[in-house]
């Protein structure tokens, strides 16, 4: 009888796509595995490659999804549980299931009190890359694993459709998504409007990506370009299956440290990420994970800068200010 594992990861679209691939070292013939993520991220498990069997919650709610999670685990009964990001609520039911083995990052303190066989990492440090440290606590299980980390990725299949490419009569085209959550520094507005603009200089056609929470990085580009005959402006017109196809259909894809770039380097395309050079957000840990990938840093003339941020910049007091300013694509 195959062993049953549940890998927890309620968190946001990247740090799902750095997680998904480590169920690619189980063996299907010894492992049946069940995936907990965050609603709303269930696409990204269904236009995958490799067919996942999950189920999702909410931890924004978090009395309903807790009785959700609760007789769930209930009714699978399953023998390990590694935790690669949960709220407290998450590893508690799992203890309370009586699960044998429950693996995760030994961190606060409801890890301490509900995993059996947890790992300090120290991820923000950012030693390693996000995939590595969830590789690491599924090694708990495993294993040392005669394989390299990079061949181990996380791919998406190939659009059914490209209805959305023709509804736009897209050819020949950029992505340029110059939104995010906030969770890292940015390029600056002006520096991807001149970016825009020597794209459009070249007789290429750019189309800009974003979603409504990314307004505040884009309105000064939207009032450069939204009505320019080169520049096509999808901001909050595409669900995710035809974000899918206009980033697959495109020449290449520019990103700042999102889930765009993400998808984009899991699509198999040439994308060019941007990226801060603080600590916790920095491409060592976060870079998309694909075989096209080109990363951007602020450098100098010596290299790249250094920066003594850890989770936050130091703009006030840096002798660089604000080093995003440096970035050339």
């Amino acid at each position: 009888m195959k062993k049953k594992i549940l890998l927890v990861r309620l968190d946001k679209i990247g740090d799902l796509i750095c997680t998904l691939p480590v169920d690619q070292v189980l063996d299907e013939a010894v492992y049946d595995v069940t995936w907990v993520i965050q609603k709303g991220l269930n696409k990204i498990l269904d236009l995958g490659e490799k067919k996942r069997k999950y189920i999702e919650l909410d931890k924004n709610k978090v009395e309903e999804s807790r009785a959700l999670f609760s007789e769930f685990l209930k009714n699978e009964k399953f023998d390990v549980a590694i935790s690669f990001q949960c709220p407290w609520w998450v590893n508690f039911e799992i203890f309370k299931a009586r699960i044998a083995k429950r693996i995760g990052v030994l961190s606060q303190w409801h890890s301490f009190l509900f995993l059996n066989q947890g790992i300090r990492q120290r991820r923000s440090e950012a030693t390693q890359h996000e995939f590595d440290y969830n590789l690491d606590l599924v090694k708990k299980l495993t294993g040392p694993l005669d394989i390299k980390n990079s061949d181990i990725l996380f791919k998406f299949k190939k659009p059914h459709s490209s209805e959305i490419i023709e509804k736009y009569n897209l050819k020949q085209y950029v992505v340029v998504h110059p939104g995010m959550m906030g969770s890292a520094l940015n390029w600056p507005q002006h520096k991807y409007i001149e970016y825009i603009q020597t794209l459009v200089d070249q007789g290429l056609r750019v189309v800009v990506t974003g979603t409504d929470a990314d307004t505040p990085y884009l309105l000064k580009i939207r009032a450069q370009f939204e009505s320019h005959p080169q520049v096509t402006w999808l901001q909050s017109k595409l669900n995710f299956e035809e974000l899918i196809q206009v980033l697959y259909y495109s020449q290449k894809v520019i990103a700042p440290s999102t889930g765009v770039a993400h998808i984009a380097a899991a699509l198999d395309k040439d994308i060019h990420a941007i990226f801060s050079p603080l600590r916790v957000h920095h491409p060592r840990r976060w870079a998309p994970r694909g075989h096209h990938v080109h990363i951007y840093l602020p450098v100098l003339s010596a290299g790249e800068v250094p920066c003594s941020g850890v989770k936050n910049c130091k703009i006030k007091n840096c002798k660089h200010k604000n080093c995003m300013e440096n970035i050339t694509l």
